[in-house]
């Protein structure tokens, strides 16, 4: 009975640092600007007020932010997607599909990067926690 003891305050601690790896995740959310926006985004969600936009095919010219409103309800993925903050919404144009802001009216760039090290790192440390408490019980 002491064996099945052991095996069950082991598997609640390997659940317990297996959710707490998961909510930490291995993303970091990083501030930009305009101008050094990654070149592997393909599509920019636009916010303004309450209002939302995923903007694919964009290109940034005259000091305007050009774009057509992406139409696929599939999930993109974080690391394809960089999010921009308009104000004023009255600064969003849209005209059937096409979308157009002016540069200036973008307060915040924001995107999503893979944190190396702390992906290593964690799973260097879960792994290893992992062994110990298997090795201890057998």
């Amino acid at each position: 009975m002491l064996h099945a003891a052991n095996l069950l305050k082991a598997l609640r601690t390997v659940i317990f640092l297996f959710a707490a790896v998961t909510v930490t995740g291995c993303l970091t959310l990083k501030t930009a600007t305009i101008s050094t926006i990654p070149q592997k985004r393909n599509v920019i969600m636009l916010h303004a007020d309450d209002s939302l936009w995923a903007v694919s095919n964009y290109t940034f010219s005259d000091n305007t932010l050009t774009g057509l409103i992406h139409q696929d309800s599939l999930k993109i993925k974080k690391l394809k997607v960089i999010h921009l903050y308009a104000a004023p919404l009255s600064a969003v144009n849209i005209e059937g599909t096409r979308l157009t802001v002016p540069t200036g009216n973008i307060g915040k760039t924001d995107y999503y990067r893979i944190e190396w090290w702390r992906t290593i790192g964690g799973t260097a440390i879960v792994t290893y926690l992992l062994y110990s408490i298997l090795f201890s019980l057998l």
